[in-house]
C-alpha cells in the first residue's frame, strides 16, 4: 500500500490576504485623505476659537468688498502713512506712533495690508494696485493729503508706487531701508530666496489643514525673529496666532513673489524729486538716493545689523520723521 507524499503530514497555512499594490495604494490614500480631513477640521476649529479669543483693536472699512484694518492717532498739521515690510502688520508701527503721540503734534495712520491682522485675503496685488487700495482707504478713512510717507522694505515699494500715481498726494516720503527693485531681479537674490519661497509655499498650503500650525510649534517655519522680539507684549500674541492662517501666508507668499517676478517697477529716478526725502539705509553709497532730488535728500546709513528697523533702530526712525517734518515747515515757512 502506498501513501500519497505528505497526506499525514501537517503543514502551516497562511490566513492572511495578499494585497496587491492597488490594494496597497488604496489603503494608503485613505489614510492621507482622512488626516488631511482630520487637520481641515481641526484647523477651521482652531481658527474660530481664535477668532472668537483675539480682541480686534483696530478700525476697519472695505476696499472692493474686502476689510482693511486701520488705526489713526494723534492730531496735527501733518498726517504720517506707515507702511511696513513683508510679513508684518500694523503694530509694528506701534512704539512709533505711540512716541510720535506723546510728543509730536502729527496724526498718524497705520494700517495691514490685504491678508495681515484681520484684514481680508486676496488672490494676490502687486505693489501698483495695493498702493492704488490705499489710496481708497485714506479717502474712506477721511483723510485728505498731503501725507508724509513712511515705508519700510516691502512697504517702501508699496508707498514709492503711491507717490508715482500720486504725486499731489504726498508732502514728504521716509525710505527705511528699502527693498532696491534692481538688485531682487539680480540672479544671485534669486537664487538665494529658491529655498525660502519652497518654505513660504508649503506653509501656505499647510496652513488649510494644520500643517503650518504644526511646523509653527516644532520651530520649523520661517520666523520674523528681530520683528517678534521687538514686539509689545499685548501684539506678539495675536501676531503669533495670526502667521499660521491661510490670509496671512497667501499675503506672505504673493508679495515674495511679486519681488521675485519683478511685479514692482516704480523706483524711477525723481519719484521724489521737490519734495523732502530720507533715506533711512544700511547700505553706503545706496543708490536709492537718487530717487529724490539733491537739495531736498537726506540720507543716514544706520549701524544697526536687525531687520525691521522701525522696531529695532527706533531712534533713528524717529529722527528721521522728525528732521523731515522740520524741512517740511521750514519750506512752508518760505512759500508765506
Amino acid at each position: 500500500m502506498k501513501f500519497l507524499p505528505y497526506s499525514n503530514g501537517v503543514r502551516s497555512v497562511s490566513m492572511k490576504r495578499q494585497r496587491s499594490p492597488k490594494d496597497k495604494f488604496k489603503i494608503i490614500s485613505g489614510i492621507i485623505v482622512i488626516i488631511i480631513i482630520i487637520g481641515v477640521v481641526t484647523q477651521n476649529v482652531v481658527d474660530f476659537v481664535d477668532g472668537e479669543r483675539l480682541k480686534k483693536r483696530v478700525n476697519y472699512t472695505t476696499v472692493d468688498d474686502l476689510r482693511l484694518d486701520y488705526r489713526i492717532e494723534g492730531e496735527g498739521s501733518y498726517t504720517i502713512i506707515f507702511d511696513g515690510d513683508m510679513g508684518t502688520t500694523l503694530e509694528g508701527w506701534t512704539p512709533i506712533v505711540e512716541e510720535l503721540k506723546k510728543n509730536d503734534n502729527v496724526r498718524t495712520f497705520v494700517y495691514n495690508r490685504q491678508g495681515y491682522g484681520y484684514s481680508d485675503g486676496s488672490s494676490g496685488r502687486t505693489p501698483e494696485e495695493q498702493a492704488r487700495d490705499l489710496k481708497i482707504l485714506l479717502r474712506k478713512a477721511g483723510l485728505s493729503g498731503p501725507y508724509i510717507i513712511v515705508g519700510e522694505g516691502y512697504g517702501s515699494l508699496v508707498l514709492t508706487s503711491f507717490a508715482e500715481q500720486f504725486k499731489d498726494s504726498v508732502a514728504a516720503a521716509i525710505m527705511i531701508d528699502p527693498i532696491n527693485e534692481k538688485e531682487v531681479q539680480t540672479k544671485e537674490y534669486q537664487r538665494s530666496q529658491i529655498i525660502t519661497k519652497l518654505r513660504r509655499n508649503i506653509e501656505r498650503i499647510g496652513s488649510t489643514c494644520g500643517l503650518t500650525m504644526l511646523l509653527d510649534k516644532l520651530n520649523l517655519d520661517v520666523n520674523l525673529k528681530d520683528y517678534e522680539s521687538g514686539l509689545l507684549e499685548s501684539s506678539l500674541d495675536e501676531f503669533l496666532t495670526l502667521r499660521t492662517k491661510s490670509n496671512y501666508t497667501n499675503a506672505v507668499y504673493h508679495e515674495l513673489n511679486n519681488l521675485l517676478k519683478g511685479k514692482s517697477n516704480s523706483q524711477v529716478d525723481g519719484v521724489f524729486s521737490d519734495i523732502p526725502y530720507y533715506l533711512l539705509t544700511k547700505k553706503q553709497d545706496d543708490p536709492l538716493k537718487s530717487l529724490g532730488s539733491e537739495d531736498l535728500t537726506t540720507v543716514y546709513t544706520t549701524s544697526c545689523d536687525k531687520d525691521f528697523l522701525a522696531l529695532n533702530d527706533k531712534d533713528n526712525v524717529l529722527n528721521a520723521i522728525r528732521q523731515t517734518i522740520k524741512k517740511l515747515k521750514e519750506i512752508d515757512e518760505n512759500k508765506k
